[in-house]
């Protein structure tokens, strides 16, 4: 392991169950990818994974409590805690007991750290209550910037909130979504599909949008977004939001952006494909 990083950490899975597993080491703010061999997930598992360590767990820009390890990777004397078809070597993960400050949902979507992160001071004020509409008028307008009317939006499901990401002069995201309520099916991906999601900002009154993405056409092509959580990884007081990317019936990956010059840019893709090796095929 990298000496003086922190360790990053996605908790997944049910509310009575959760699991975490580490995707990326955090120094001055940057993200690294992990290049490990078997040796050495094995360390990092007894490091982090050790029964009874605690994790300290975010959920949308705050310190949502800890997290207590039940269990690791590769208890002595037991056998491995999960293991995958056709795998040789898998990403260490570990069983989870939530300690959360917040209100928890069935199925969960925290971050955590070896190390605590500084977060923001919580702020209680209000929300806007234009999110429905601001939204729209955003996600129509990108929508309309690449061909898509309100007939190929119509049965789509539209979602739109603020985040308090840190951002502008309000500290206040828009996010407004466009997507197929059908989208995390992993089925055949047969027909067509779209999908829309848009961030903005209050900038001297004018909302102005900072992010896009727009995917329409065979439904197995299409790649839909989501956002899961956003987090301050460098302490400059603004979140890193982190989006969930996919197509039908393929691996999901996280994607991090950060807000560079007023545009949230992508600074980190991590997929969340869990087999380190698979078997090597035979040669004559």
């Amino acid at each position: 392991m990298p000496e003086g990083a922190t360790v990053l950490f996605q908790v997944f899975g049910s509310r009575d169950e959760p699991h975490a597993a580490p995707i990326a080491t955090l120094r001055n703010g940057r993200l690294q990818p992990f290049d490990l061999v078997a040796s050495q997930w094995t360390a990092l598992d007894s490091i982090y994974f050790a029964e009874r360590a605690r994790l300290p767990i975010y959920r949308n820009g705050a310190d949502a409590g800890t997290a207590e390890v039940v269990r690791g990777m590769w208890p002595a004397n037991q056998e491995a805690l999960y293991s995958l078809p056709g795998c040789t070597e898998v990403v260490p993960q570990a069983q989870l007991r939530l300690f959360a400050t917040i209100n928890v949902d069935q199925s969960v979507e925290f971050l955590a750290t070896s190390a605590p992160l500084v977060q923001k001071k919580p702020d209680n004020k209000p929300l806007p209550s234009d999110a429905e509409s601001k939204g729209r008028t955003i996600a129509n307008a990108v929508a309309a910037a690449r061909d898509l009317g309100n007939e190929e939006l119509g049965h789509l499901e539209f979602i739109s909130r603020y985040l308090r990401t840190g951002a502008g002069p309000t500290g206040l995201t828009l996010l407004a979504s466009y997507i197929d309520p059908d989208a995390g099916d992993a089925g055949p991906g047969a027909g067509h599909a779209s999908m829309v999601l848009a961030f903005a900002e209050d900038s001297a009154g004018t909302v102005k949008t900072s992010y896009q993405h727009v995917s329409s056409g065979e439904a197995r092509a299409v790649e839909f977004q989501r956002v899961v959580n956003h987090v301050d990884l460098d302490a400059d007081g603004v979140d890193e939001i982190f989006v969930e990317s996919w197509r039908y019936a393929s691996t999901r990956d996280l994607i991090v952006l950060k807000l560079t010059a007023g545009k949230w840019k992508p600074i980190f893709r991590h997929t969340t494909d869990w087999c380190v090796a698979a078997p090597k095929s035979g040669g004559n």
